[in-house]
């Protein structure tokens, strides 16, 4: 079975986007620190990724919704890629969380 090349091409757009937003969000020394940052408040980091996931689909809802957005800085493309990529950010955190909790120190 064979992918389409435009799925290809996305794949990597969402790797540079991610790459990208990495230098702006993360600390160099954990690609993940700042989905981390739940775990501050007793939440497991893939937990609190999933509230960010699921305010991409509000926003993907909305945006499927209304005719003109309001904000018109991210497109609904945009906020796709980004659940595309929080998607996957997911379950690298979900699986650290399994990790841990079957091994724990």
């Amino acid at each position: 079975m064979t992918r389409s090349k435009r799925f290809d091409e996305l794949v990597e757009e969402i790797k540079k986007l991610h790459e990208m937003k990495n230098r702006d969000y993360a600390e160099e020394d954990d690609a993940l620190s700042n989905f981390r940052i739940a775990e501050r408040f007793g939440i497991p980091a893939w937990k609190g990724c999933l509230v960010r996931i699921s305010d991409k689909f509000s926003r993907i809802c909305q945006l499927a919704t209304k005719s003109e957005p309001s904000v018109k800085s991210e497109t609904i493309i945009d906020t796709l890629k980004d659940l595309a990529t929080y998607s996957l950010i997911c379950i690298e955190l979900y699986e650290q969380w399994q990790g841990a909790e079957a091994n724990p120190t």
